[in-house]
This record gives structure tokens, sequence and C-alpha cells, in this order.
């Protein structure tokens, strides 16, 4: 399940949950990057994993990082308004900018 968080384009972007980074990769749109995807492992919850995108990161986060739920800085709001029509922007007075947040199941591996 996912949720758009609506926020003007370099608003602070913290972590929704007590976490580990597990990977950061960088959000393509039509051959180019544009901010990143942040991927958290829910300290609480392991076997889910918490996915922002449309977040330019800051350059001291890394895979390995531990993030504390609305202290953690993870970095700002990318402007898309150039590259793609937002939906969110038919319910706003801006642009539509925002914080895509996606929770799924963690990867598992199996062992024989």
């Amino acid at each position: 399940s996912g949720l758009d968080v609506g926020a003007r384009a370099g608003t602070s972007v913290y972590a929704p949950v007590d976490g580990r980074v597990v990977g950061l990769t960088p959000y393509i749109i039509d051959g180019r990057p544009y901010g990143e995807r942040i991927d958290i492992q829910a300290a609480r919850a392991p076997s889910v994993v918490v996915s922002l995108t449309h977040v330019t990161v800051l350059e001291s986060l890394s895979v390995g990082s531990t993030v504390v739920a609305a202290q953690t800085h993870l970095g700002t709001v990318t402007d898309l308004s150039g590259v793609e029509q937002q939906s969110l922007a038919r319910f706003t007075n801006d642009a539509g900018n925002h914080v895509a947040i996606e929770v799924r199941p963690a990867a598992t591996s199996a062992l024989s």
C-alpha cells in the first residue's frame, strides 16, 4: 500500500519509522535521475520495508544508516513539476510535489 504526502519542493523529509536503511536507488524518469528511493527496514517489523521516493537524499545518508522516526533528516522533497504532471496537483494550489511512501514485504532468501 502507499501514500502520497504533499509538500513543496525543498521541504525537509524525516524518517517515518525507526529502522535501518537497506537501499538507496536513483529515481529515474526518461533515463535521468530525479532524487532517490530510500528503503528502510522497520526495526519493530523487520519483515517490512518502508520506501520513500521523490526525495533528494542527504550525502551523509548511506545503506546501513540507522534512522529514528521523526528525528533523522533524510533529505528534501524533489521538484518533479518540470518532468511529470503530478496527480496531486489537482488537489493543491501548487505543482503537486510530494513524497511517495510505500510499505511492502522485505525480501527474504531461502537457505537450503
